[in-house]
């Protein structure tokens, strides 16, 4: 009875009547109390994905009658982050690929002095509230990820210095402030209950704005990675089958984000007739990871924007954790001597995040399995296979092997990325080869 009940109020939390009567109440409030729109953001100086975002508010500014207040964070929770060292080498590689795709200054090489970085972080607050915060800012940031310590020791004060103690008060006080409001992550634009984190779902902040200042054109400039399926070049030529890479997908059925990742690299796969292989894996609580609630809660609510922005449907969730996810592995092999694998996983995967089947019932996964043109009295027979443990784990171990440890992530040639949204690096790899 509980999963029901969840599955219920989740759909009402994820609604779009919820979210834009949320949206309606926060402007009445603004207008009562003659605030401006005032965004909050959270800027932390190793983390690159805050540099980026640093050096588009001022153009952001221009754009809409805003204004910032911002807030300088250091500490990562760590129960937020299960690989850490290759969270960080990530996000750098994802966010110098950023900074080309949006022609920003990239980020090079950062500084490891961790007291160099308090100390950093520390001038960063000494300047928060200043005027000029963004220019000076970004210097320091400059510094920074130019990996160039002797310019960060010459920016930061000497008040600042040989006073840190009210400053590492700040910071602690802004981190959990971040946590109070829902969040973990640095990079973040916080603005009327809901959070947009960096250049990736700035498009959303855009769109918003559009819409509040009723503005006429609507300009949305930071919505290049969504712009997935390119058209084909005059010249294009359709590669030889036997000779083409695959596309590889790295994903779990219980990760919503692997939903749309599934969705969106089958349709790049067939734009470009090119082979797509799946590599499922373990769900990261089933491998005893850690995900906490506030991290999940994000996660449904950005993958909801995410998928209407796909035109996917997503929302009434019957979280297969468990039974689900066992039971429609053991029918990978079955579904793959088919040639229905793509099928399967696509059906299943948009039955429990968007059509509340249960698959850890005869019922649903029945369902599922006709769905995808397979015969059920076969798949049933193979429901006791326990055989798939082994290649999941072996899944596993090649996705650690490219530098990679979450889903999705996807591999073509000599590019791999971790996110559905990530899929555009993908693209511009097949469209050189």
């Amino acid at each position: 009875m509980k999963k029901y009940l969840v599955s219920y109020i989740t759909d009402i939390l994820l609604s779009d009547k919820r979210r834009n009567r949320a949206r309606v109440k926060t402007e009445k409030s603004r207008i009562k109390q003659g605030l401006p729109h005032i965004l909050h953001v959270y800027l932390a100086i190793d983390d690159p994905a805050s540099y980026l975002l640093l050096q588009v508010l001022l153009e952001l500014k221009q754009r809409f009658a805003i204004s910032y207040k911002f807030y300088i964070v250091l500490e990562k929770q760590s129960n937020m982050y299960p690989e850490l060292d290759l969270w960080d080498a990530n996000v750098l590689k994802d966010s110098q690929k950023l900074a080309a795709l949006y022609q920003l200054t990239p980020p090079q090489q950062a500084i490891q002095d961790s007291d160099l970085i308090l100390r950093a972080s520390c001038q960063l607050v000494a300047l928060a509230d200043t005027e000029d915060f963004i220019a000076k800012a970004l210097v320091l940031f400059t510094a920074y990820w130019q990996n160039d310590s002797a310019a960060v020791n010459n920016l930061i004060e000497q008040t600042v210095t040989e006073n840190l103690a009210p400053y590492q008060t700040k910071l602690s006080n802004n981190q959990t402030e971040l946590v109070q409001k829902g969040h973990y992550l640095s990079g973040l634009i916080y603005y009327g209950q809901e959070w947009y984190w960096g250049l990736e779902r700035l498009q959303y902040l855009e769109q918003r704005l559009n819409d509040l200042l009723a503005l006429s054109p609507k300009t949305v400039i930071y919505n290049k990675l969504h712009q997935l399926c390119l058209p084909l070049p005059n010249d294009w030529q359709e590669p030889d089958s036997t000779q083409v890479a695959p596309l590889t997908v790295y994903f779990s059925v219980r990760s919503p984000y692997s939903y749309l990742g599934l969705w969106r690299a089958r349709k790049l796969a067939e734009h470009y007739q090119i082979p797509l292989t799946l590599k499922p894996v373990l769900p990261m609580l089933m491998r005893n990871l850690p995900v906490p609630k506030k991290k999940s809660m994000y996660i449904a609510h950005d993958t909801k924007r995410e998928a209407d922005e796909y035109a996917l449907p997503f929302g009434k969730i019957a979280d297969p954790l468990g039974a689900g996810v066992e039971r429609c592995y053991s029918l990978f092999d079955y579904a793959q001597s088919q040639n229905k694998e793509v099928e399967f996983m696509c059906n299943f995967t948009q039955a429990v995040w968007a059509q509340r089947v249960w698959s850890d019932s005869d019922k649903g996964l029945k369902r599922i399995v006709e769905q995808s043109g397979l015969d059920w009295q076969q798949a049933h027979t193979h429901l006791a296979d326990e055989s798939w443990r082994n290649w999941a784990e072996a899944n596993l171990k090649e996705l650690y092997s490219l530098g990679l440890w979450g889903v999705p992530s996807f591999h073509y040639r000599n590019t791999a990325v971790f996110g559905q949204d990530k899929l555009l690096f993908i693209e511009q790899q097949i469209r050189d080869a």
